[in-house]
């Protein structure tokens, strides 16, 4: 279906084909999840690069405190006021810039309060966490907000098929990261390949 085709009013037009093929339930979790990341590689390439530049220069900013000494809870609130500035005096998109630092500030909290965080990979896993805030602002968290779903599904139905999407949510989000690390950009993302594995029609005869 056209990205304009609207069937939820809270969603934007770009996520309208993935909420559409969830309600159906004709396509797999496994499609119905593709189909959700490269709708969500679409939505973050559009919001461009600003995000990846935060994310590395929070990472940085921590990698250096943590280094070779024990923080003090003062030194974690240092940390945290960096942060704010490091985003404050960046040009961009104000959602954009809150987005990425709540993301970095996430990272901290769960380091500060003994959290296995791998600082070594700090930017990932702060990009990651961006990427998944644009995922639930932008898909998850709007999908129950309407009275009557797209072909008469049962809100519980739904948000059951949501989360079975989930892990592979997860695996799309966590390579979208890496390649934008990788690529210092998210202009060339690229969704995880497909299971190699084909799934057995129940009447098929497999003898």
């Amino acid at each position: 279906m056209p990205d304009g085709d609207i069937v939820h009013k809270g969603l934007r037009g770009l996520y309208q084909k993935p909420y559409k093929w969830l309600c159906e339930g004709k396509a797999t979790s496994d499609e119905c999840a593709r189909v959700v990341l490269e709708k969500l590689k679409q939505d973050i390439k559009g919001k461009g690069d600003l995000p990846v530049l935060l994310t590395q220069s929070m990472a940085e900013r921590l990698t250096q405190a943590t280094t070779g000494s024990e923080l003090e809870a003062g030194d974690w609130a240092t940390l945290s006021m960096e942060f704010d500035r490091l985003v404050q005096q960046s040009d961009g998109r104000p959602d954009l810039k809150e987005l990425a630092l709540r993301a970095g500030k996430r990272v901290l909290h769960d380091l500060r309060y003994g959290q296995e965080i791998d600082v070594d990979n700090a930017s990932i896993i702060m990009l990651q966490r961006y990427m998944n805030e644009v995922y639930e602002s932008e898909f998850k968290e709007r999908v129950p907000l309407t009275s009557e779903h797209y072909a008469g599904i049962d809100q519980a139905t739904l948000l059951m098929r949501i989360e079975e999407i989930q892990p592979n949510i997860e695996v799309g989000i966590s390579k979208f990261a890496r390649d934008a690390i990788n690529k210092q950009s998210v202009t060339k993302l690229s969704l995880p390949r497909r299971s190699s594995q084909r799934t057995i029609d129940l009447d098929e005869d497999i003898s």
